[in-house]
């Protein structure tokens, strides 16, 4: 499934990113600036926030405005917190053009039953007629009524016996498929492969390492990272007034307003790790601390193996002496 995603913030765009390699495999995206008036390019599925649209309140020619920037597509759409006037959109034309409506803000578990609901809704709006609708008309037998088609068991030739249906007008077009291949031939669009395999390190693993390691002493800050992993609680870990960490073991994300550098040099020395402190937070509260203090989400597994790569995997004389800063 290739998912666009359109007028998200690049913190958002990031989570987004790690969130689908994490919950959605096989999965790609793809991502596009939006504005008012933006004409979406065509794709499996959209993830469009309504605000960055200019279309932050229902009216009908929001909707209509909304319908023409769609342009057939299936879409998440992203809501205020406080808007209902979108609930209003009729049920029917929500349901024709398979829209699911997504109000901010949200955990990576409302995202992901919102695209399971939308893809779920294009598969079924994708799906052939029933068998029955695709049965062969037998040939009509003296006095049959002209137009009333009969059904036959033997074979033959398929003749329409009814005059064609036409067409409904709100059909959605046949439009320009997006490659998420070859990004060039758009260039506004950002492709990204969910399916793209990092380096990975898990906790076990960690504590195994730690656990290897011939002094037993060392790497304050590692070994309390591993154990606290280990329990399977958010936690925080503060570097300073204005930085910090914060883990999630069981969703299996980290986000941090911290120099890449600064935590590396904290793993390096035990002096600077004495200065750390942890806290545990509810689970509810991590992923909204984590964008309220507009820290992006990395994937977990990759960020301890960039710290055991950079503390374990080669000899530090440490940095005792150093301060963060």
């Amino acid at each position: 499934m290739n998912v666009l995603v359109a007028g998200l913030s690049p913190r958002d765009e990031a989570a987004f990113g790690f969130f689908l390699s994490r919950s959605m495999k096989g999965w790609s995206w793809a991502s596009t600036p939006a504005g008012r008036g933006t004409v979406l390019p065509k794709a499996d599925l959209l993830v469009a926030d309504l605000v960055a649209l200019g279309l932050a309140q229902w009216s009908q020619a929001a909707e209509a405005e909304l319908l023409r920037v769609l342009q057939g597509n299936s879409a998440v759409l992203l809501v205020p917190s406080n808007d209902q006037t979108w609930a209003t959109m009729n049920p029917v034309t929500v349901k024709q053009h398979a829209l699911v409506w997504l109000r901010k803000p949200y955990g990576t578990e409302d995202m992901r039953m919102a695209l399971e609901k939308a893809a779920a809704a294009c598969q079924q709006a994708a799906a052939p007629p029933p068998a029955a609708a695709r049965a062969k008309p037998a040939p009509r037998s003296p006095g049959a009524v002209p137009g009333a088609a009969t059904l036959s068991e033997g074979p033959g030739p398929v003749t329409p016996t009814a005059p064609p249906v036409a067409r409904s007008p709100q059909e959605r077009p046949v439009l320009p498929t997006v490659s998420f291949r070859s990004p060039a031939s758009l260039p506004q669009v950002v492709s990204h492969d969910a399916s793209d395999e990092v380096p990975g390190l898990s906790a076990q693993d960690l504590q195994t390492r730690l656990a290897g390691l011939p002094d037993s002493g060392r790497h304050l800050f590692l070994r309390k990272l591993a154990a606290m992993l280990m329990q399977r609680q958010p936690f925080e870990a503060r570097f300073t007034v204005h930085n910090s960490v914060i883990f999630h073991p069981v969703d299996g994300w980290v986000a941090s307003n911290t120099p890449m550098m600064v935590i590396e040099r904290v793993c390096q020395s035990d002096a600077l790790a004495a200065a750390v402190t942890v806290r545990e937070i509810e689970g509810s509260q991590a992923e909204e601390r984590a964008h309220r203090l507009g820290m992006p989400l990395r994937e977990l597994d990759t960020f301890l193996w960039e710290l055991a790569t950079a503390s374990l995997d080669k000899k530090s004389g440490g940095t005792a002496g150093s301060r963060l800063h």
